[in-house]
């Protein structure tokens, strides 16, 4: 009689603390989103262009750094609360954070290089988007310090703070940027100014976050020498691997529908941004149930039960809206087949995304990874091409993405499985 409500006080839990994380993920996507509509709504075509190439240009290196904040969650989890651990813990990824900021940069830069070679012979695109990526410099190499403050926030049952400095942050941000499009005219000086504000935000969001740290007895420092080791890079990279591959998948999906017609990429696009706007803060659900799995040395399958309780929570409303925005033709992404595609693939969200984060963080950074490359990287590819020829529509492209997330989920209780059974082995083999 028991089993019910401790279950039901670890799912809410798992959602007090996860919800703040996931807002903080939603905030700035929303915020964003408002600024380049706003541009486009105006005309200022220039400036949303090139905002937009550098949001994925950073894009790029902040996928990086979301492995390096998981990163930092599992080192903290296992420093639990002896504060020399968590300070030693702390500093460590700070210096794996000055390492990971010289390869965002290199990717930025890369990225920019070969935008520039793409852009036409004289184009004052180029120009400005040398322009947005010098001045937001400081933003790209700080942007990994944040990961790392970001995480010790979690780890110390600080969320709301986080939440807290990415609202005022996102609202700030807003307000001006939204004065540069609307009151400056020309490109340069409003790509110039909304690119320092870009990097303004980021120096006052550490300096905020290590203020509040220093309060809690935490003492931080910011810039220390980098620490160029390839075994824990590489452990942040393979973190952050997951988002890298869907990041390339929907470009490849967007780019196998443009082949069949405009409406139907618009369509997929639609979808696209659909899902990953709710699927990238539901991952933070499976974070925070793995931390609290390392934190508490709590029995499987205790956190992570909850966490698809959690996660239902937020899925199950949403793909019902979505089967019922469908049945009457009001679907959100066109097509009513497609909005029914969306609403099944986010009920799988429990056992995929969430889940391959839960593993992360409890297990290390190699946990599923055999899965992942098996459906995205070899299965995913071969089903879109086979949607192509064999039904060039976005249901028949979605219902291809959709056999690769079922697929994905499969791979990710088998890869949970095979880790409990390792770890029941170890535990109860004689000493």
């Amino acid at each position: 009689m028991t089993a019910f409500p401790e279950w039901t006080q670890d799912m809410s839990r798992v959602l007090k603390h996860a919800t703040p994380m996931m807002l903080a993920q939603v905030i700035p996507l929303g915020t964003s989103f408002i600024l380049l509509a706003v541009a486009l709504a105006t005309g200022r075509t220039d400036f949303a262009a090139i905002i937009g190439t550098t949001a994925t240009i950073s894009g790029l290196g902040t996928l990086i750094n979301v492995g390096v904040g998981i990163g930092t969650l599992r080192d903290l989890g296992q420093a639990r609360t002896d504060p020399v651990r968590i300070a030693d813990a702390i500093a460590g990824n700070l210096r794996l954070a000055s390492a990971v900021s010289v390869i965002v940069v290199a990717i930025s830069a890369a990225a920019g290089v070969a935008l520039t070679y793409a852009s036409p012979s004289g184009s004052v695109l180029a120009v400005a988007l040398w322009v947005a990526l010098v001045v937001q410099l400081p933003a790209n190499i700080l942007s990994s310090h944040t990961s790392v403050l970001a995480a010790a926030f979690q780890h110390l049952g600080r969320e709301k703070d986080n939440l807290t400095i990415t609202l005022t942050r996102s609202l700030i941000g807003l307000a001006l940027g939204l004065a540069v499009v609307l009151l400056i005219p020309s490109p340069i000086l409003a790509i110039a100014l909304q690119s320092a504000l870009a990097s303004l935000m980021v120096i006052a969001m550490l300096w905020e976050r290590r203020r509040r740290l220093l309060r809690a007895g935490i003492r931080v420092r910011i810039l220390r020498a980098p620490d160029f080791s390839l075994r824990r890079i590489g452990d942040r990279v393979l973190n952050s691997l997951d988002g890298a591959v869907f990041m390339v998948l929907f470009m490849v999906a967007q780019l196998v529908a443009a082949s069949i017609s405009v409406e139907v990429a618009a369509q997929v696009a639609a979808g696209v941004a659909l899902c990953r706007t709710i699927i990238i803060p539901l991952k933070m659900i499976g974070q925070t149930a793995g931390r609290m799995t390392l934190q508490d040395r709590a029995r499987e399958p205790r956190y992570r039960v909850a966490s698809y309780g959690v996660v239902g929570i937020f899925v199950v409303p949403l793909a019902l809206s979505l089967i019922l925005l469908s049945a009457f033709s009001l679907s959100p992404v066109g097509d009513p087949v497609l909005g029914l595609l969306i609403a099944l693939q986010l009920l799988l969200e429990p056992f995929s995304g969430s889940l391959f984060a839960y593993m992360k963080v409890t297990f290390g950074s190699t946990a599923g990874l055999l899965g992942l490359i098996l459906t995205y990287l070899v299965l995913a590819p071969a089903t879109l091409i086979i949607g192509r020829f064999a039904a060039p529509s976005a249901v028949g492209l979605w219902a291809a993405l959709l056999l690769v997330r079922l697929l994905f989920s499969v791979a990710n209780l088998a890869a949970l499985r095979t880790l409990l059974r390792s770890q029941d082995t170890v535990t109860t083999r004689p000493k």
